[in-house]
């Protein structure tokens, strides 16, 4: 499985750990792992810049939910 395999459906629908690190060479490498090991995503030498675009997109997706929360 890769990152562009995955859907917003399914990281609504499971529970997953996110690792990211500075790549040695490059950018950053993600890792995503779910339940099942053998679905774990790799993504190496992410640029910068898409990384900082999730970074942003999950922001703002905690600052609408961080509103919405109490009235759940």
């Amino acid at each position: 499985m890769s990152i562009g395999d995955i859907t917003l459906e399914e990281l609504m629908g499971e529970d997953y750990q996110v690792l990211l690190k500075k790549s040695p060479t490059f950018g950053f490498d993600l890792y995503i792992e779910g339940d099942d090991i053998d679905e774990a995503i790799e993504s190496k030498g992410v640029h910068p810049y898409a990384i900082e675009s999730l970074a942003n997109f999950c922001r703002s997706f905690l600052a609408s939910y961080s509103r919405l929360e109490p009235s759940l």
